[in-house]
């Protein structure tokens, strides 16, 4: 058999089946523009339909050829994600980028002891369940849901779990405790279920963003850490459109079929600086 090494062989996503949660606005709007402009079936889901009509419109702006399928759905509901997983006849490729993210008092590592303590213990009580299902149990629950589709893939199923560079960084001066925690836990989801779904030829990977445009992400505001990119990260920006989507890109693509039970850092060299 004659291996393809053009661009076009080893990066195609074209005609691929694409769910991408959160896909609204944000990492996952990003991601699904790079999959609609290169010929992928692109189904966006989101709690607010609004929201997924404006993205559609933007994705076939972008490429009026596009397939886009938007689902209005809260994938932290297990009913609302059964019947989304019903509707879907085909999958190649989950993404599960949906998350949150709920503030906390802020506190730092300079705190005095009385007040860093009470700013900890005034986190309200459900920020951490609400946290966890959104960015962890809907995570595993979905995923779950299409395994059958994933495994019917010609090409082999593939999930991409979108992380943050929160969850590998701990820095004193954020006060996102639960966020942090959660988004850790995906990253080790993420190898439980590589390992777990092996032997259905299912590769499972997590992408873990440093400081990109979001709702959680206001270049505007000056104390943003998107707003100090140049500051903190080596490349000396924040992460574009285009380097979320060719990073979901290659992961679904053949260039990164041998990639599995990872966790690609997109953070500029944040990490560590």
């Amino acid at each position: 058999m004659s291996k393809d090494f053009t661009l076009n062989g080893l990066f195609s996503v074209k005609d691929l089946h694409v769910l991408i949660t959160g896909a609204g606005t944000g990492i996952g709007l990003y991601m699904a523009k790079g999959f609609a402009a290169n010929g992928a079936v692109v189904h966006i889901v989101g709690r607010r339909q609004n929201k997924l009509e404006e993205a559609k419109e933007t994705l076939l702006q972008i490429n009026p050829d596009a397939q886009v399928h938007f689902h209005a759905a809260d994938i932290s509901d297990r009913a609302a994600v059964t019947e989304l997983v019903s509707s879907l006849k085909l999958l190649d490729v989950l993404i599960n980028c949906a998350g949150i993210v709920l503030p906390d008092p802020p506190c730092t590592h300079l705190s005095p002891l009385p007040d860093l303590q009470a700013a900890l213990l005034a986190s309200p009580e459900d920020t951490w369940s609400r946290t966890f299902s959104v960015n962890v149990e809907s995570v595993f629950f979905l995923s779950v849901s299409v395994l059958h589709l994933l495994a019917k893939s010609a090409h082999g199923g593939r999930i991409i779990n979108v992380s943050s560079i929160g969850s590998t960084m701990s820095d004193p001066n954020t006060h996102q405790p639960a966020y942090q925690a959660s988004k850790a836990a995906v990253n080790h989801l993420t190898r439980l279920l590589a390992s777990k779904f092996r032997e259905q030829g299912i590769r499972v990977n997590a992408i873990s963003p440093g400081y990109f445009p979001s709702q959680m992400q206001d270049a505007s505001n000056p104390k943003s850490m998107l707003a100090r990119a140049k500051e903190l990260v080596p490349v000396k920006r924040g992460g574009e459109e285009e380097d979320a989507a060719g990073t979901a890109i290659y992961l679904a693509s053949r260039a990164g079929s041998y990639v599995n039970g990872e966790l690609i850092v997109l953070g500029g060299g944040r990490e560590w600086a």
